[in-house]
């Protein structure tokens, strides 16, 4: 059995994969708009959509609405590449140019207006000879936005009763709104990126506010070594909030990465294992971009069923010299294994097979397999077993 599961690893790992981080398929355009809302006109608004040779590509509808909120202060300009991002991957992506009060900044009333820009660009897929004529989607909407525009999404998901409509929410580094969010209402599936050195909105400050009572489906998710400002296409020293470890394009790629995945998911119906591994699965959990992950996965019957993770990060090198660490969290007491396997699926080094109490654990392993004898260079693979859940890493063994 493990000789046919790692031989199906393999073959899942030679199937193309898509990059969710990466330009999607269709080119992108933007139009020009004056939004009306409930309490401003949202003038010079921008509206991205999938462009082909200057048409509205028909494999695109109906396409999603999505609605990227921008931060206080700040303008829609600082998230325009995010905008084109959405569109290529077949979204029509609306910046909202929501205002930005400085004494009292009434997130309800700006909760409202990411509504009032949904469903004013949804309507013109009813009127004739618009560009966006019978293609879009109006009842599959996607709030998100960085900041301010974060914050009042998941305020629009608790308050709004856009159920109906609203499919998911994904906030970037959003601290508390005034009026509160009561993350207990946020019955959306829900997707928390805080950066783990941003100082303006402090990742435990966002878990309290948004996730800290939240029902599932949904992922709460650090990106280590993030600040405030490099979430934007641009920002000046003092909006940064923190001094990132990371540069302003890795920040962004990883943001991406999984908000389009996340949109993927939950607006285009994208069910496949890949997609699950970057909302809920490894490749969140356990990847090296991210920190203090936490999942919380679909009930029986919500549509997204899969096992509970027991395990909530798994960090395995991906080549090996040497002395290494595997390091690895569960959730639950009980039995632990982690062992070495060769490509034919033999097991080569037992390193762990016992009783282990939920929290963070290590294993030190030296590269020599049950005999004591160094392993010869090549693949191997490295399988982590808890109670309920198995992962597996490719290793590469070298010299």
């Amino acid at each position: 059995m493990m000789r046919l599961a790692l031989l199906a690893i393999l073959v899942a790992a030679a199937a193309p994969a898509q990059d969710f981080s990466a330009a999607g398929p269709y080119a992108d355009t933007f139009r020009v708009m004056d939004i009306p809302g409930t309490t401003e006109t949202m003038r010079n608004s921008r509206v991205y959509y999938p462009d082909s040779s200057g048409v509205f590509p028909g494999s695109a509808a109906p396409a999603p609405i999505a609605v990227f909120g921008h931060g206080w202060q700040m303008g829609i300009d600082r998230y325009y590449s995010y905008a084109a991002h959405l569109a290529s991957w077949g979204f029509v992506c609306v910046l909202p140019t929501i205002s930005n009060p400085i004494l009292d900044p009434e997130h309800d009333k700006r909760a409202r207006l990411m509504s009032d820009a949904a469903r004013f660009v949804g309507t013109l897929d009813t009127v004739p000879l618009d560009p966006f004529f019978g293609k879009l989607d109006r009842e599959k909407w996607g709030f998100t936005g960085h900041s301010m525009g974060g914050s009042i999404s998941m305020l629009a998901a608790d308050t709004l009763q856009l159920g109906d409509t609203l499919r998911c929410a994904v906030g970037i580094a959003c601290p508390q709104t005034t009026p509160p969010t009561h993350s207990a209402h946020i019955l959306v599936p829900k997707l928390l990126m805080p950066g783990g050195v941003d100082n303006i909105a402090p990742w435990a400050g966002v878990r309290s506010a948004f996730w800290a009572d939240a029902p599932p489906p949904g992922t709460f998710a650090v990106i280590g070594g993030a600040n405030h400002g490099y979430v934007m296409d641009y920002s000046y020293f003092w909006e940064n909030g923190g001094t990132a470890t990371i540069t302003r394009a890795e920040q962004q790629r990883i943001t991406r990465r999984h908000l389009t995945a996340f949109f993927e998911r939950y607006l285009h119906g994208d069910s496949s294992d890949w997609n699950f591994a970057y909302c809920f699965g490894d490749s969140i959990l356990g990847h090296p971009t991210m920190d203090s992950v936490e999942v919380r996965l679909p009930t029986v019957g919500a549509g997204d069923h899969r096992q509970p993770l027991a395990a909530w990060f798994f960090s395995a090198p991906a080549v090996v010299r040497g002395r290494v660490v595997f390091s690895f969290g569960t959730r639950v007491a009980g039995p632990v294994s982690l062992a070495v396997f060769d490509a034919t699926g033999r097991p080569v080094a037992r390193l762990l097979d016992t009783i282990r109490s939920p929290g963070r654990h290590a294993v030190t392993w030296d590269g020599t397999d049950d005999l004591g004898g160094r392993l010869a260079p090549g693949a191997y693979f490295v399988r982590l077993g808890v109670p309920g859940f198995g992962t597996t890493r490719r290793l590469v063994v070298l010299d």
